[in-house]
């Protein structure tokens, strides 16, 4: 993937005017690399970065500039309320050093609880971070679900086959939960019904019997 972009002068809230004409104010920054203020076209970008996301590579064409940047997005900030992206972060790649990146979890299969409507499925993570070497980077994670036959069966961070060379991140708990079964709301409502129904019947037995006891020893006294 290629972007396009230009060396930028204009900062702090001078980079409005950018904003209005269609520009993104851009930095590019890496290990043993000097920061780079840029401008890329927010259109051109967003047609990128719905197929690259965070873990996949964009060769960042900087006007001036003999050769492409390999980089990664690192950060982009949105104005929700005007629906227009601020400003996006690169990291730029050093293929000598290790990286951490998000890469998407990707469910495949068909789980035997939601075939027979058992329960619904619940996708806990969608990405997970790893560290490696950039060339070790995958495009994503594969992970079946066809062993969920029952409400509240999981699969978990503990299944992902790694490719050799790349490693979770040291943060992140192996027994966590990728994507689990759980119960339909309707079921759930029943069974609250049902143990407040037995609550009430008890508290109601219980304080009939506490009438009679307390008729007993009136008519003993």
């Amino acid at each position: 993937m290629k972007l396009k972009a230009q060396k930028r002068t204009l900062v702090g809230k001078k980079v409005k005017r950018l904003r209005d004409q269609g520009q993104v104010p851009s930095v590019v920054f890496g290990p043993n690399f000097e920061s780079v203020n840029i401008t890329i076209n927010e259109k051109d970008f967003l047609k990128i970065f719905d197929q690259v996301e965070y873990n996949k590579f964009i060769d960042l064409e900087i006007e001036g500039e003999d050769k492409p940047l390999k980089v990664l997005v690192k950060e982009v900030q949105k104005d929700f309320l005007k629906d227009n992206i601020l400003t996006v972060n690169f990291y730029k790649i050093d293929d000598n050093r290790k990286i951490s990146v998000e890469v998407p979890i990707n469910l495949v299969g068909e789980s035997p609880a939601l075939k027979m409507n058992l329960g619904f499925l619940v996708q806990n993570m969608d990405s997970i971070l790893v560290h490696c070497y950039p060339k070790d980077v995958p495009d994503q994670f594969e992970v079946d679900i066809s062993s969920l036959a029952q409400t509240g069966d999981s699969v978990t961070v503990q299944v992902l086959n790694l490719p050799e060379g790349v490693e979770l991140d040291s943060g992140i708990d192996p027994t966590t939960a990728i994507a689990y079964i759980a119960a339909r709301q309707k079921e759930i409502e029943v069974a609250t019904t049902s143990e407040e129904e037995v609550e009430g019947e008890e508290t109601s037995e219980a304080e009939g019997d506490s009438q009679e006891q307390d008729g007993g020893n009136s008519e003993t006294e």
